[in-house]
């Protein structure tokens, strides 16, 4: 009886072990294969865009400073994932909601193409615009930017393709598409021109309008496009007086650069998204100067540009500050709307600037040493 008992009770204990290890490992398996409705947003890389900016050998410079762009890296948590991104400072967790909005991850990556393509065009503009070139952009469709819930186009169309006429007249901007679309009633079947975004090869489809529904009479905003006749507590939207056909897509403007004096070619790595704006302008300003603009320094930037060189917000800052000092840059642009959150992240050795145009960062730049010789005298 005596020795019998502890073996006995060890091998309980040893049962009891075993089993709890097999139920840590089915946790562990399981918490590996259950997806959570959440991102966590990570610092990503800071690349010197030089390398991706491609120009006439002729007219290329190089200099000892560069400009990096940054990045954040989006990661599709499951819930293994979840403490360990907790817990570390640099990361953010937040709902894929927020991040994707009612797009599905494919929408999303899509419309993030679409985000680069525009930043590189714009970037292209601005850029030979401050070296002097006579460069500007020519509007060319209708980009489908996004799908409204129930969107009767969705289906045909993908984000990305461009529109370019409503029943054969011409919808080169937003004005004539709007223009095009209050002629037109909900319910009217109409037949859509447009062609994919990597493509001038003009596709057709035909849908029948919906009508525009609001949340409150008189109040136009939220706006949500339903099929006429459609069961809902929203109020016909009319404007001057009649209901106006809708395609159900949130639109983005289209256009071609005119007066580019040589072939410019940016790349942009896999990056999606149009935070590498105002990074690319400074990039390309800085492959054509004959000077250099950088003053021999490491100069990150992060910020959206438009085709009048103003520079737009941006998410993910405080990753990118991470990223930007790990890089070892001395200099940080970022839009105004973003300065506090950077500083924070920043450390001793990385000064942030706010700019809320590209000639500002020129001229941040010229204050901190630089200089900038036009290409073509004014």
């Amino acid at each position: 009886m005596s020795v019998t008992g502890p073996r006995r009770r060890r091998r309980r204990v040893l049962r009891a072990l075993l089993v709890t290890a097999l139920i840590v490992v089915i946790v562990v398996i399981v918490a590996a294969l259950i997806p959570l409705p959440y991102y966590a947003i990570t610092p990503g890389d800071a690349l010197d865009v030089a390398p991706l900016i491609n120009v006439p050998a002729a007219d290329a410079h190089a200099h000892a400073g560069s400009i990096l762009l940054t990045d954040v890296q989006i990661v599709s948590l499951r819930a293994v994932d979840w403490l360990y991104y907790r817990l570390n400072s640099n990361d953010e967790i937040d709902r894929q909601s927020a991040i994707t909005g009612t797009l599905t991850t494919s929408q999303y990556d899509s419309q993030g193409v679409v985000d680069m393509s525009l930043a590189r065009g714009a970037a292209t503009i601005v850029a030979l615009r401050a070296l002097g070139y006579e460069v500007h952009a020519v509007a060319n469709g209708v980009i489908d930017y996004a799908p409204e819930p129930n969107s009767k186009v969705s289906p045909l169309l993908g984000i990305g393709d461009v529109i370019v006429a409503i029943n054969s007249r011409p919808t080169p901007t937003l004005v004539a598409l709007s223009a095009a679309l209050t002629r037109l009633a909900p319910g009217d079947r109409v037949t859509i021109r447009y062609h994919p975004p990597s493509s001038s090869a003009v596709k057709t489809a035909s849908i029948v309008l919906g009508e525009d529904r609001v949340s409150a009479a008189g109040s136009q905003y939220p706006v949500t496009c339903l099929s006429k006749g459609a069961t809902s507590d929203l109020a016909p939207y009319r404007q001057n007086g009649r209901q106006r056909g809708c395609l159900g897509i949130v639109v983005e403007q289209s256009y071609a650069t005119a007066g580019v004096p040589f072939t410019v070619n940016i790349q942009s790595e896999g990056i999606i998204g149009p935070s590498a704006g105002l990074a690319f302008s400074l990039g390309l300003i800085e492959k054509l100067d004959r000077e250099d603009l950088t003053g021999g320094q490491k100069v990150a930037a992060t910020g959206t540009m438009s085709i009048d060189g103003s520079v737009g917000d941006v998410g993910g800052v405080a990753q990118k500050t991470v990223a930007v000092r790990n890089a070892g840059a001395t200099v940080f642009f970022v839009p105004p709307e973003e300065l506090a959150v950077a500083k924070a992240h920043a450390g001793p050795k990385l000064k942030v600037i706010a700019v809320s145009t590209l000639e500002n960062a020129i001229t941040d730049l010229e204050h901190l040493g630089g200089r900038l010789e036009p290409a073509v005298a004014p």
